[in-house]
């Protein structure tokens, strides 16, 4: 019995995004990077800037880094009304960028080892 070559490669197709969506509805994978293997969202580690991520909030680098929202928005010449819930990367600009934020922190207080 010979199998069609586009039959074939439908079911290879079918077989490989089925197994990924079905394991991801299953909640058992994950490539946000937001969560970790148990499913717990990540959060910044206080003693390590590199851990702050594009997608975590203004609130999560406040609480973590313990620096008013309020201070870091006029450090960098944010708007005064930006939400506290806003991710780090919807404020890229000019004058903010994540990197940036990271090197400021360490620069605002020395990590110590």
């Amino acid at each position: 019995m010979k199998i069609n070559p586009f039959v074939y490669g439908i079911i290879v197709l079918l077989v490989f995004f089925g197994i990924i969506i079905g394991f991801q509805q299953a909640g058992i994978w994950s490539t946000s990077g937001k969560v970790n293997s148990s499913g717990q969202q990540i959060q910044p580690s206080a003693g390590d800037s590199s851990s702050i991520k594009g997608w975590m909030t203004l609130e999560q680098v406040s609480t973590t880094f313990d620096v008013p929202v309020a201070e870091i928005l006029l450090a960098f010449n944010l708007p005064a009304d930006t939400p506290v819930s806003t991710a780090l990367k919807d404020l890229e600009s000019d004058t903010f960028s994540v990197s940036v934020l990271r090197t400021w922190l360490e620069e605002r207080s020395p990590l110590t080892p």
